[in-house]
C-alpha cells in the first residue's frame, strides 16, 4: 500500500512574525492592494528587510476560517522580505512565498531608530523598533552587505522611519472619516432624509443650491437689498479678509509648483553638462528634490512611486504594475495575447497620468518579467519588431487559426479567396503590424503560403500541409 501526502500539508503556512500580522492581499504579480478609496498611497519601498518579534514565546495564530492551518514550529524571524511604506500601513512582503502582512499606522505607538554600527559592533544592523497595540515589540531590521552596501541600509532605515513618521503625523486614514461627518452634518442630507420619493429628490437639490449659494455669498459677498449699508460695508470687509487670507494659504502651493519646475530644468540642465558640473551639483539637487516630495506627501498629492522612492525595487515594482495593468479587463488578452511596446508605452503612461516612465525604464521592466515569472515576456521577431507577449500564447495555435481564416476564404465564391493583413487585423482585432508579423510566422511554419502582386501580397492554406493538421 503506498503512502500518501495528505493534501493540505503543502497548503500549511509558516507560524511566524509576518504570518501574525494583520492579512494584505497581493495582485497576481505580487504586488499590494491599497486601499484606493481610502486614498492610501505607496510612499517608500526598501529591500533586505528582516522582521523580529521581540516579545517572550510565539505570537497567537491568526483565527481566520478562510485561510489554511499554520505549521506546529514558530519561527521568530523572517528573512529577505521588502518593506513598502504608505500613508495607511508597513506592508512586509516575501515575495518567494507571495506573503504579506501589514502593520496599520494607528496601532503603532512608538517608532524608534536604534542599532547601527558601535564601538563593539562596527556594522551592527540598522533597525526599528515598533511599539504596537495588537502584536508588543517588533523590530525591523535593515541588512547591509551582500545585495547591498551597508551604508545604504542606513539610508534605508533612515528613509523609512521618516516616512513612518510623516505618515503618524498627517492621519491620512482619517480623511475619509472626516469627509463623512462633513457630509452627513449638512442640512441637504438631514431634511431631505426625512422625506421620500420625489418630494425628497426636490428637497434636497433646493437645500443644496442654497448651501452653494450661502458658500459663495460668505467668500466673495453678495447682494443684499434688505441689509443695512453699515452691516454691508462690515460683511465685505470681512469676506476681503477671508479671500486675502485663503490667497495667503494658496501662496505656499504656488511656491511649491514653481518650486517643482525650477527643480526639474535644473536637472535637466545638469545632465547636459560634464561630470564634474553634474556632481558638484548633485546633493543640492537631491536636497530639493527630497524636499519636494515630503511636501508633496504630507498634502496628499503624491500618486505613484517615482525611482527615487523605491530605489533598486523600482524597475521591479514597476514591471509588476505593467503585469497587472495588462491583466485587468483581460487587456493583454483582447489583444490577442501580444501588444506592441508603442501600445504598452502609450496606454500605460496614459492610466498613470503624472510621473510617467521613459522608454528605458519600460525595457528594464520588461527585462525583469522573465526572471520574475509574471507569466509575460518580452520576444523580437525577425523584423526588429518588439512586442510583450503572454507566456501562454502559442505560435501554432495562432498559425492555425490564421490557416482555418484562409481556408474560409476559399470557400466563399463571391471573394477573390486568401487573406491579407487588414483582414486579420479587422478579424482579429489587433493592429496591422502584429497581423503581419503573425503571417509571415505562420508562413514560415508551413500553415500559409503568399501571392504576390501588385495589388499587394494576400496569404492562401498551405495545400501541401498535411490535411489533418488543419
Amino acid at each position: 500500500m503506498k503512502a500518501t501526502t495528505p493534501k493540505n500539508k503543502k497548503q500549511l503556512r509558516r507560524w511566524s512574525p509576518l504570518t501574525c500580522l494583520g492579512k494584505t492581499s497581493l495582485s497576481p504579480s505580487g504586488l499590494i492592494q491599497l486601499e484606493s478609496d481610502a486614498g492610501e498611497v505607496e510612499t517608500l519601498v526598501c529591500t533586505s528587510c528582516e522582521l523580529r518579534y521581540e516579545g517572550s514565546g510565539p505570537l497567537p495564530k491568526p483565527v481566520d476560517s478562510s485561510a489554511a492551518g499554520f505549521t506546529d514550529f514558530w519561527i521568530a524571524i523572517d528573512v529577505n522580505l521588502s518593506c513598502h511604506i504608505t500613508t495607511h500601513r508597513i506592508v512586509l512582503v516575501d515575495e518567494m512565498e507571495a506573503i504579506a502582512g501589514s502593520i496599520p499606522h494607528p496601532l503603532v505607538q512608538t517608532a524608534e531608530g536604534v542599532g547601527g554600527p558601535s564601538f563593539r559592533s562596527p556594522k551592527g544592523s540598522y533597525k526599528i523598533e515598533l511599539n504596537t497595540l495588537a502584536w508588543g515589540e517588533l523590530l525591523i531590521v535593515f541588512r547591509g552587505g551582500g545585495r547591498q552596501p551597508y551604508s545604504q541600509s542606513g539610508k534605508d532605515r533612515d528613509a523609512a522611519l521618516n516616512a513612518i513618521h510623516r505618515a503618524m503625523k498627517r492621519k491620512a486614514w482619517k480623511d475619509r472619516e472626516r469627509q463623512a461627518e462633513k457630509e452627513a452634518s449638512r442640512p441637504s442630507k438631514t431634511i431631505a432624509a426625512r422625506r421620500v420619493g420625489v418630494d425628497a429628490i426636490m428637497t434636497k437639490n433646493k437645500l443644496l443650491l442654497r448651501e452653494n449659494a450661502n458658500l459663495a455669498e460668505t467668500a466673495f459677498g453678495g447682494n443684499n437689498n434688505n441689509a443695512k449699508s453699515v452691516g454691508l460695508v462690515s460683511k465685505k470687509k470681512g469676506n476681503q479678509e477671508s479671500i486675502d487670507a485663503f490667497m495667503r494659504e494658496a501662496t505656499p502651493l504656488l511656491k511649491v509648483i514653481q518650486k517643482y519646475t525650477s527643480t526639474i530644468e535644473r536637472e535637466r540642465k545638469a545632465a547636459a553638462l560634464s561630470n564634474n558640473k553634474v556632481h558638484d551639483n548633485s546633493s543640492k539637487q537631491h536636497n530639493d528634490t527630497d524636499k519636494l516630495v515630503a511636501m508633496l506627501e504630507n498634502m496628499g498629492m503624491t500618486s505613484a512611486l517615482s525611482e527615487k522612492q523605491s530605489g533598486s525595487m523600482y524597475h521591479k515594482q514597476l514591471a509588476r504594475q505593467i503585469v497587472d495593468f495588462l491583466r485587468r479587463n483581460e487587456r493583454l488578452d483582447k489583444a490577442g495575447g501580444m501588444m506592441t511596446l508603442t501600445d504598452v508605452y502609450c496606454l500605460f503612461n496614459r492610466a498613470r497620468g503624472t510621473n510617467m516612465i521613459s522608454p528605458d525604464d519600460l525595457l528594464k521592466a520588461l527585462d525583469l518579467m522573465k526572471e520574475l515569472r509574471l507569466g509575460m515576456s518580452r520576444r523580437s521577431f525577425k523584423s526588429g519588431v518588439l512586442v510583450i507577449q503572454d507566456d501562454a500564447f502559442d505560435d501554432a495555435a495562432m498559425a492555425k487559426k490564421l490557416a482555418n481564416l484562409a481556408s474560409s476564404s476559399m470557400k466563399q465564391k463571391t471573394d477573390v479567396g486568401g487573406i491579407t493583413v487588414i483582414d486579420v487585423s479587422k478579424t482579429l482585432k489587433i493592429p496591422a503590424l502584429l497581423a503581419n508579423e503573425q503571417l509571415q510566422s505562420a508562413e514560415q511554419m508551413g500553415w500559409l503560403c503568399r501571392d504576390s502582386t501588385i495589388e499587394g501580397i494576400r496569404y492562401f492554406p498551405n495545400l501541401f500541409q498535411d490535411a489533418a493538421s488543419f
